[in-house]
């Protein structure tokens, strides 16, 4: 009876300290992040910050993240992987919120929605992420980066005649047009051109068109942007400017001035790499290097 009582004994006293230890890291007060965007992930890459969770990608993940569970596709992420790991932050960005507030419905997991659809955003962004998780001196640091640019660049183009652009964006079987409120817009904006197309409503990043209407505006430059599947969307774009007689009248397709952007450094929304996105965009735009 007394070999009984002090096996008890000590499994409480066990089971006691377990509880104990779990109750102290609860109070640490230590974040356990989960980024549901590789822009985000890259970006705590750069200001140090621990994540629990990254999004399943193909992309290249930070060494420091190898090894951290993936909670599934970027805008539909597995909820029993998200809440396994029972986040105190989850990050993602404002560009696919009606997704995610689809996705966290019903679970007791609250986000929080950063603005990636410009370099200012996206710096506004780092700066709030600065303050949000003590990483205010890192924060500084990366946006000096895209200030540097930034001056760079208006150097550049200061005195220079604007080039009137188009940028579409394709998926398989189809494309919509980009404005100034995208992140593409954005980047020609910066890099000293004009969007043809115009945005009706501040919302409205992505609209769709009619060739006809497009052929109108006469853009002296096109880009062509993919969102996942780049080699299917190029050769989506080679069949529709090769068989359709109105693309292939437009004066920058006879000028030869119709450029595919690379996926990696222009996506749909801005990341860390932004500085380099902006060199390329002038390049593109002034045929210089």
């Amino acid at each position: 009876m007394k070999k009984i009582l002090f096996t008890f004994a000590a499994a409480a006293l066990l089971l006691s300290g377990c509880g104990a230890k779990g109750e102290e890291q609860k109070q640490s007060g230590e974040p356990k992040i989960v980024a549901t965007t590789m822009a985000l992930v890259d970006t705590a890459d750069q200001l140090n910050i621990d994540l629990a969770g990254i999004p399943s990608t193909s992309k290249e993940i930070p060494a420091k993240y190898k090894n951290v569970t993936q909670i599934g596709q970027v805008k539909k992420p597995n909820m029993e992987i998200v809440q396994s790991l029972q986040p105190t932050n989850i990050l993602s960005v404002t560009s696919i919120k009606p997704e995610m507030e689809k996705a966290l419905n019903g679970s007791k997991v609250k986000a929080t929605y950063y603005n990636y659809n410009s370099i200012e955003k996206m710096q506004n962004s780092i700066t709030q992420m600065g303050e949000d998780f003590d990483r205010k001196e890192e924060a500084k640091k990366l946006n000096a980066r895209y200030d540097a640019e930034i001056a760079k660049i208006n150097k550049k183009i200061k005195g220079k005649k604007k080039p009137k652009v188009l940028v579409l964006l394709g998926v398989p079987g189809s494309y919509m047009i980009s404005t100034e409120h995208s992140f593409f817009g954005n980047l020609v904006e910066l890099a000293g051109g004009e969007n043809v197309v115009k945005a009706k409503h501040s919302d409205e990043e992505f609209i769709a068109s009619n060739t006809e209407h497009l052929f109108k505006l006469q853009p002296d430059i096109i880009l062509r942007a993919s969102h996942g599947f780049p080699n299917q969307v190029k050769a989506m774009f080679d069949e529709e400017f090769k068989t359709n007689t109105i693309w292939r009248n437009f004066k920058a397709t006879k000028n030869n001035r119709v450029f595919d952007l690379d996926e990696t450094l222009f996506g749909i929304t801005a990341n860390i790499n932004a500085d380099q996105s902006l060199e390329k965009m002038y390049e593109l735009l002034y045929e210089e290097k």
